[in-house]
């Protein structure tokens, strides 16, 4: 062990960082299993960092661009109730497109029917959109299972009825055994309190989006739906996706300041209640609150298994100690003082912990690549995804590693190993030079 007896603070240090780096190879077996025990710990932690921001941005991917966009404008009997006669004059969209020209906007209609084929029937939910503005704002006409998307005229009879074309669920389709080319038949109540029913033929089967429009969605036109329904005065959703979503909370507030001054200008009827605009965070809450806790999981989920490793290191410094506790005697015989020696176990401990910061950063760097590239595949067991918070996800996960998630690791798994060789060194403090030569 070699003395240090220089009196300057700056002209021991250097010497003292020397002394702890050649400290830590002295066995040189004990200190890699503990620089491999860290470096797991810190490999395991940047792997869930990844696949949790991974799938953070695949929830704020589906819960946006597929099907809802990044907000939605209805009036609140709508959201309440499903009110099919809660619409909004067109001239409301026509006023949105005119004073927020750079957002996207497509209108959609709501309506519950019966739908039969040739074998079955069964209750379904109507959803019409605007097949020109609705790739505007979502992806959602492109997830096509089956098929050929056409929201389209299928035919006229010779009487000069036009027919159309709609798309339905999966489950839906595999429920009622139906497949693109069959027809299916839209039974409901109108508007206008009639009976509404339409001969349709079917075009595609749609990809898992939601669980309940998988398992009752049709899809059609709003001229479709229009013609079905007897409703043309308005629509009872506009889907909106701004351009900069950090200005998403801005745009809203004006969005829905228009809203109301519309309304003052020219009152809508009480029973639809008043225009509400919603982000995808209030939308989907399930999903926002689940992004608001996931930097919460890194840190708990990082700190338990970095202390686990920490444990390895823990028990090397202690037999560290452990042997050299006559060599700590003699220096301490000889002059040195205690907070030096225990200034050169923090170092080596230190030391101990930035070696296993590199390798483990380096290893885990090269592993996230494979994940970012091609993900975790669930496809075999879950061929449609899988379902949470009213959301159909893809079976495959995918990570997303952020720079300061790596760098963060990297501090809280050093700040704990320096932080549990503590213990050890505070046997150097307690040491007696006359009990420890004997």
């Amino acid at each position: 062990m070699t003395t240090l007896t220089h009196s300057s603070m700056l002209g021991r240090l250097p010497i003292l960082i020397f002394v702890a780096w050649r400290n830590i190879w002295r066995n040189p077996v004990r200190s890699t299993l503990t620089i491999s025990a860290l470096a797991s710990g810190l490999i395991m932690v940047i792997l869930y960092a990844s696949l949790l921001e991974g799938m953070s941005r695949q929830m704020v991917h589906f819960a946006t661009d597929i099907s809802t966009s990044h907000m939605q404008l209805h009036r609140q009997a709508f959201i309440d109730d499903q009110d099919l006669y809660a619409t909004l004059p067109w001239s409301y969209m026509e006023k949105i497109k005119q004073d927020f020209p750079g957002l996207n906007i497509s209108p959609r209609l709501y309506a519950a029917g019966l739908a039969s084929s040739a074998t079955t029937s069964t209750g379904v939910l109507i959803k019409a959109v605007d097949p020109k503005s609705e790739p505007e704002v979502t992806q959602m006409l492109q997830h096509v299972r089956h098929g050929k998307l056409d929201l389209g005229i299928a035919d006229t009879t010779a009487s000069g009825f036009t027919r159309y074309n709609l798309v339905i669920g999966a489950q839906l389709a595999k429920n009622m055994k139906v497949n693109p080319g069959d027809e299916l038949v839209l039974v409901t109540q109108a508007a206008d309190g009639s009976i509404g029913n339409a001969l349709y033929r079917i075009a595609a089967v749609l990809k898992p989006l939601e669980p309940n429009f998988d398992r009752m969605g049709v899809l059609m036109s709003i001229k479709a739906y229009q013609q079905l329904m007897y409703l043309n005065e308005g629509f009872h959703e506009l889907a909106i996706k701004v351009n900069e979503l950090e200005q998403l909370e801005d745009i809203q507030a004006a969005v829905m300041n228009r809203m109301n001054q519309l309304t003052r200008a020219k009152p809508l009827d009480e029973l639809g209640g008043q225009p509400v605009v919603r982000n995808w965070r209030q939308l989907s809450p399930a999903v926002a609150d689940l992004l608001e806790l996931s930097k919460s999981f890194v840190f708990i989920i990082g700190f338990i298994i970095i202390s686990l490793a920490s444990l390895g290191m823990l028990n090397t410094m202690l037999m560290a100690v452990h042997e050299r506790t006559h060599e700590f005697g003699i220096l301490l015989a000889i002059g040195m003082k205690r907070r030096w020696l225990l200034l050169m176990v923090l170092f080596e401990s230190f030391f101990l912990a930035l070696v296993s910061a590199l390798v483990g950063s380096l290893i885990g760097l090269v592993i996230n690549d494979y994940f970012e590239e091609y993900g975790i595949d669930f496809s075999q067991s879950m061929p449609d995804g899988y379902d949470w918070a009213g959301m159909i996800f893809e079976p495959i996960m995918k990570g997303h590693l952020l720079a300061s998630d790596l760098f963060y690791a990297c501090i809280m798994m050093i700040f704990i190993t320096v932080l549990a060789s503590l213990i050890p060194s505070w046997r150097i403090v307690r040491l007696k030079p006359a009990e420890v030569m004997r």
